[in-house]
């Protein structure tokens, strides 16, 4: 699923959609791509804690995807938990793969665990329940 394909999934348009592209997804996790140019809006030294907003957005069309593939009006990360930064990486370019996987679901919303990696590395991961409202 490519970019465009996320458009009509999310309501992040523009400059606000953080998500290159979507690589699998199956009923419990999704994996997709995402890129460091995303953070230089905040600055050259901006946090790579910063790119849980790109695991939002990913967890957000898998919401998207598996709910009857409705399309999402509003996605809101509720809480966002056990961040850990692994490493600062040196060179700030090349794809971020990030992953996904559900381990919960309710009417309201869903809890994940996602895992960012740059150039096979564990860069961040954490824990976020997402808040999904369904157009």
């Amino acid at each position: 699923m490519d970019r465009s394909q996320l458009l009509s999934l999310l309501p992040h348009q523009g400059t606000a959609l953080w998500l290159d592209s979507v690589l699998q997804h199956d009923a419990s996790s999704i994996r997709g791509l995402s890129a460091w140019s995303y953070l230089q809006q905040f600055g050259s030294d901006a946090s790579p804690c910063l790119l849980f907003e790109a695991a939002a957005q990913l967890c957000g069309a898998h919401g998207a995807l598996y709910d009857n593939g409705k399309s999402i009006e509003m996605a809101l990360v509720g809480k966002l938990s056990t961040l850990q930064l692994h490493h600062q990486p040196a060179e700030r370019s090349g794809p971020l793969l990030i992953s996904a996987t559900q381990e919960a679901l309710s009417p309201a919303g869903a809890l994940y665990t996602f895992s960012i990696h740059h150039e096979e590395r564990l860069l961040l991961d954490g824990r976020l329940l997402l808040v999904l409202v369904h157009a």
